[in-house]
């Protein structure tokens, strides 16, 4: 599978608020599919392939989770608030970059084991309130170059290897591939289909409302990148099914958010089955998609939510296996040739 479009998704910065560069580049896509294009005041982008059948709406979102500076102090270090939730310790001396009038490429500074108190116990890092960038540059170039409220992301490149995929802001331009991977892959298009490209999901999905409401579709389906939970430490409890890699996508049935409707997802997993692809029906009571706005927003829509599952998610770079994502790619194509069916 070719993933020079995700790498380019991947590589694209896009903090919520701030999704301009990834919303052209994925405007580019929906013309290339032929679809009717527009962008309402949130900055969602909509892309409409009129059709028979259904009313089918796929949704994956732009933005990713990152920082917006919010102070430069006297001797030219940048501070910052997160914009979504990231770990402190995922922070802590990365490089990043501060898209100001010009990308700056900057590092976060860190305090070297010389200068440490000794302690007994290890000191857990500082909030990422408390932390500083070090751009290196004088104080004037600074302040001329960088204004508060200016985005910040990490400074991270994708690469592959024969497995897997690496790169920042998977959750979600893994789910924005998929969506335009399988619509180019389906031999046909059996509904009345809109592709959402949704804005400000990791600050509360915001956007998908909006968007919901001017499409009004009767299926919603959310394409995401889910947190894989099968790395060491992480400790769930008894009762919960692990979202694992190299196990195909996670249908999931509900969330801290959203209950599935149970015929939708029923119909995914029977449609996973009729063409042998390897996935997962997953329970929890954690995390959110924009799926959970597609019930309650103007009249409710039937949602469910597929995702491929991510190592690492709102960290400086995450990996996805390139099977896990075929998997995907190969079941939402699937549904779309016969989502009249549902």
């Amino acid at each position: 599978m070719d993933l020079s479009l995700l790498a380019r998704l991947s590589d694209t910065p896009g903090v919520s608020g701030r999704e301009e560069r990834v919303r052209e580049l994925v405007e580019g896509e929906f013309a290339d599919l032929g679809a009717q294009i527009n962008a309402d005041a949130l900055g969602n982008l909509i892309g409409h392939l009129p059709g028979k059948g259904p009313r089918v709406a796929l949704i994956a979102h732009m933005d990713e989770v990152g920082f917006l500076v919010s102070k430069i102090d006297a001797g030219g270090f940048i501070r910052v608030v997160p914009v979504g939730s990231i770990d402190a310790r995922g922070f802590a001396a990365q490089r990043v970059i501060i898209h100001g009038r010009k990308s700056l490429r900057g590092i976060v500074g860190s305090v070297p084991p010389h200068l440490l108190k000794k302690t007994n116990g290890v000191a857990p890092p500082p909030a990422i309130e408390e932390s500083f960038i070090d751009l290196g540059l004088p104080v004037e170039e600074i302040n001329r170059l960088v204004r508060v409220g200016d985005p910040v992301t990490f400074d991270t490149k994708s690469w592959e290897n024969e497995g897997a995929f690496f790169g920042k802001a998977l959750d979600d331009r893994v789910g924005l591939f998929v969506m335009l991977a399988a619509v180019r892959k389906a031999a046909k298009i059996d509904c009345d289909l809109s592709l959402i490209a949704s804005s400000q999901e990791e600050y509360g999905l915001r956007g998908a409302g909006p968007a919901v409401f001017s499409t009004a579709p009767a299926f919603l389906l959310a394409v995401e990148g889910a947190p894989a939970s099968d790395t060491p430490g992480v400790n769930l409890p008894e009762n919960i099914l692990p979202t694992t890699q190299g196990k195909g996508p996670e249908i999931r049935l509900t969330d801290v958010r959203m209950i599935s409707d149970r015929g939708f997802a029923d119909f995914l997993v029977r449609t996973a089955e009729a063409s042998r692809i390897p996935h997962q029906v997953i329970v929890k009571k954690t995390g959110a998609t924009d799926a959970a706005m597609g019930q309650v927003t103007g009249a409710g829509a039937r949602v469910c939510t597929l995702s491929v599952p991510v190592r690492y998610a709102h960290g400086p770079e995450g990996l996805v296996r390139k099977t896990d994502i075929e998997h995907t790619v190969n079941l939402l194509a699937a549904f779309l040739e016969q989502a009249s069916g549902v």
